[in-house]
């Protein structure tokens, strides 16, 4: 299998996965679980985010994590000759050693924009890792059907870039 299909066919299930969980919330035993908390400023700033109901009716947080972006090198917006028209985002980077993986990829789409987090899942405590950088490459696909004529801008932890739409995307 060539590289770039490999590379596409698990950006496309890392994708799936991550639109999947994302919305996940669960509310049981008094519990509310929350996978994903935006901020204004960043998509996705917290991750598994738990509250508990209190007997006097306000919510408790129990624990949520502050997500950790991956390093991002290069973006690179790819216009897929099809219509409707697709487009994807590849983009190349590293995460901070070899012991930390890809964690979600956070996604959300406001006028004209597209912001994308994305970000690592850190080693459990107590692994032993080498300290060298990891490199990934992947290959995000954007919503885009539906969208009318116009330039959009993209968003990927600090990186940007954008792409032209000259016609209606439907």
């Amino acid at each position: 299998m060539n590289r770039y299909l490999m590379v596409l066919v698990v950006s496309w299930g890392l994708y799936f996965s991550s639109a999947l969980a994302e919305d996940a919330s669960s509310f049981q035993n008094n519990i509310l679980e929350i996978p994903r908390v935006d901020t204004p400023e960043q998509v996705g700033k917290y991750q598994n985010a738990e509250f508990k109901l209190a007997p006097d009716g306000r919510w408790d947080l129990l624990r949520a994590s502050e997500a950790q972006q991956a390093f991002i090198d290069e973006i690179e917006v790819k216009i897929l000759e099809s219509f409707p028209i697709q487009i994807h985002v590849a983009v190349s980077g590293f995460l901070a050693t070899p012991c930390h993986h890809l964690g979600p990829i956070n996604k959300r789409y406001a006028n004209n924009r597209f912001e994308i987090a994305v970000n690592m899942t850190p080693p459990q405590p107590d692994t032993a890792c080498i300290t060298v950088v990891e490199p990934f490459q992947i290959t995000i696909p954007l919503d885009v059907y539906g969208l009318p004529a116009g330039t959009y801008q993209v968003s990927v932890n600090d990186k940007s870039g954008s792409f032209v739409l000259d016609k209606d995307n439907q």
